[in-house]
């Protein structure tokens, strides 16, 4: 394993569904850039290497009337950090990969190589509506489409190699056209001609996230996977790890003491007003900074990376920011990003070559 890092989930007021009750701020505000930024750079100075922002189609998340554009989202936060990695989730069902490939790139130029995607692969009747398009019934198509789109979100990225501009004005020659390329993918579900009209992102590929299950064809730099213990956590990383998965992310629900509030208090609170059922599967720990520091240097050894849902944002995450990550940076368990660093670099993960360049495909 590589480096040990720290994600941290952003969407609304935290993992549990009564989490808005307890925010420090109306409920009017949720939805709003500031916001969004706001709690982006508390993550930031706290350490955290990366954030995500969850996606949900029509109708998955029934508490919520509302949802900005995840993309956007971690676009505008882009230019309120520095260090902290920016990983939307975005479904690849029924996308165009076209507009997605340039959607993330755009990302990374803005973030300054600190981009991700997490690749969902999520198929409904309301999904589908959504797009205008007809469902998908047959699970192994969502699973090959899913793939597919990935595979051609990458390919149009190859599409320009890294030193393409030359801005050779004596020449009027502004490109190398023997380093820019067209895609010319073809699939199951679509075929693209390309190439994309934004250059290579300085990652040169946005690190990709999936899920076990998902993405099946097509390998992911990292999956996030969930059990509802450590042993299990454990097991399903050794999993990813023989399919060559590069880095493995576990996913860790916390509810926290804060101040005079014991964390079961807290969740007995947050229950008794609607009741977080949505995640059984996923390892939970509720208790105080000193058990978290404990259970985290335990993941350490099993996972390359931790992601953190905490129960409600506002209250969680400073106690983190105070409690948890100093004492992790203290031990050498954790090392937060630095500024100028790339999202890859932060994972450990190298940059990818040129899939196009390397095959030498003419331009």
């Amino acid at each position: 394993m590589g480096k040990f890092a720290l994600g941290i989930e952003l969407d609304g007021d935290g993992a549990h569904p009564a989490a808005w009750r307890y925010a420090n701020h109306p409920p009017g505000e949720l939805l709003t850039p500031k916001r969004y930024a706001a709690v982006a750079a508390k993550a930031e100075a706290a350490g955290f290497t990366f954030a995500t922002f969850q996606d949900a189609g029509p109708g998955e998340t029934p508490n919520v009337t509302g949802r900005l554009d995840t993309v956007e989202v971690a676009a505008f936060v882009a230019a309120a950090t520095d260090r902290l990695g920016l990983v939307p989730a975005v479904n690849t069902i029924h996308a165009e990969p076209f507009h997605l490939a340039n959607q993330l790139s755009s990302l990374d130029w803005a973030s300054r190589g600190r981009s991700g995607w997490l690749a969902e692969v999520r198929e409904t009747p309301a999904i589908a509506a959504s797009y205008g398009a007809r469902s998908v019934a047959d699970p192994d198509a969502v699973q090959r489409e899913g793939a597919e789109v990935v595979a051609a979100t990458r390919r149009l990225w190859d599409t320009w190699e890294d030193g393409v501009f030359i801005a050779d004005a004596a020449n009027n020659r502004f490109l190398d056209l023997d380093k820019f390329h067209y895609a010319d993918f073809r699939g199951e579900f679509f075929s693209i001609k390309g190439p994309s009209i934004t250059p290579r992102p300085p990652q040169g590929q946005p690190v990709v996230f999936g899920r076990p299950g998902g993405l099946s064809a097509e390998l992911p730099d990292a999956v996030v996977i969930s059990a509802a213990t450590v042993t299990g956590v454990a097991a399903a990383a050794e999993e990813q790890r023989r399919r060559g998965v590069l880095r493995v992310v576990a996913d860790l629900d916390i509810v926290l003491d804060a101040g005079d509030s014991p964390a079961q208090e807290r969740l007995q609170a947050l229950d008794s007003a609607s009741p977080w059922t949505a995640s059984p599967d996923v390892l939970r720990f509720v208790g105080n900074a000193a058990g978290l520091r404990a259970l985290l240097t335990e993941l350490s050894g099993v996972v390359d990376a931790v992601r953190l849902l905490p129960a409600v944002l506002d209250t969680d995450l400073e106690v983190l920011a105070s409690a948890v990550i100093p004492g992790l940076i203290a031990e050498g368990v954790f090392i937060p990003p630095t500024s100028g660093s790339t999202l890859r670099e932060s994972l450990g993960l190298p940059k990818p070559v040129n899939s196009i360049a390397t095959s030498k495909e003419p331009a």
